[in-house]
């Protein structure tokens, strides 16, 4: 496999609105966002999967073209969606476009197959492209397109038609029924522009419970409780402090009332969730669990750090 430094510095010019973490990109004809942070071929597709999009490939010229010139680094490799996963040496864009069919310029010795283990393709700033394997990790492109951006943005600032807005709390929120684990599901709802659900009172505690009992629970293979859902707190170092992902003790966010038994396993269970009942229970963090995200209205058009 080609060498390449995993760390990438990047500086953009924004042309069009579209999210505050996205840059239009007229080669592309859509949005591209650059994910600094090295990860893993498969955390890249679903992180970009989560926001909307699709891993980036230089499936055209034009594509091509667009990642090489936001790609500056010339030792900086960047993950594709390009893959053969499925099948060995069957490579295919995560759209499925062949490969075949792309604008592909091997880099020097390139592609080798070391160990024939390299099923994932990674990208030079000079557009050359070398194989390696999906578990290391180098930094990537998510991609929306005019297409996927026509839709009008809704109540929630998200084209996601499963948010709604409660007026109560000025909040939005998701019941997702397909299980995560709790780490799974904290990316996922960073990735939609929200965070996993911290309940900041007793009425906020009635909204999501309604919310969660009005999500008919449907079949997704695999044992998990149906009647739980993760949500954004755990216990940090302390395995008897509870804490939420915005740094509060349960009691101080608003909201600290547990089950009847619970918090029943200290150390062991340490992610929190709740009940369709409202009431909050302890969970293992391993565990897969149907979740529940929430997001400001207003977090997808307007950089938080700006405010």
């Amino acid at each position: 496999m080609f060498l390449f430094l995993n760390i990438c510095v990047i500086t953009f010019c924004y042309t069009q609105a579209y999210r505050f973490d996205y840059v239009y990109s007229q080669e592309a004809d859509g949005w591209l966002k650059l994910h600094q942070v090295p990860t893993t071929w498969e955390d890249a597709y679903l992180n970009c999967y989560y926001e909307g999009g699709v891993l980036a490939s230089p499936e055209n010229e034009n594509m091509k073209l667009a990642l090489t010139k936001f790609n500056i680094l010339s030792n900086c490799g960047i993950y594709t969606g390009v893959h053969a996963t499925f099948g060995k040496g069957a490579y295919f864009s995560v759209k499925g476009i062949p490969l075949s069919r792309m604008p592909v310029t091997w880099a020097p010795d390139e592609p080798d197959n070391s160990d024939n283990a390299e099923d994932c393709l990674v990208m030079l700033s000079n557009g050359t492209m070398a194989d390696t394997k999906c578990s290391e990790t180098f930094p990537y492109f998510c991609y929306i397109s005019k297409e996927q951006a026509k839709e009008e943005l809704n109540a929630c600032g998200t084209m996601d038609e499963e948010y709604s807005l409660d007026t109560r709390t000025g909040s939005c929120y998701k019941v997702h029924r397909s299980p995560l684990n709790w780490t799974r599901a904290f990316v996922a709802c960073a990735r939609e522009g929200g965070h996993l659900a911290v309940v900041n009172s007793i009425v906020e505690a009635q909204i999501i419970a309604t919310l969660w009992n009005n999500a008919r629970p449907h079949f997704v293979a695999g044992k998990y409780n149906r009647d739980i859902a993760f949500l954004g707190f755990k216990t940090i170092e302390n395995k008897f402090q509870w804490m939420t992902i915005h740094g509060q003790t349960l009691a101080a966010a608003g909201y600290d009332r547990w089950s009847d038994g619970q918090p029943d396993n200290p150390g062991v269970q340490n992610c929190g969730a709740m009940f369709r009942n409202g009431l909050l229970d302890d969970n293992n963090c391993d565990n897969t669990l149907p979740f529940i995200c929430e997001k400001d209205p207003a977090s997808l058009l307007s950089d938080p750090l700006s405010q």
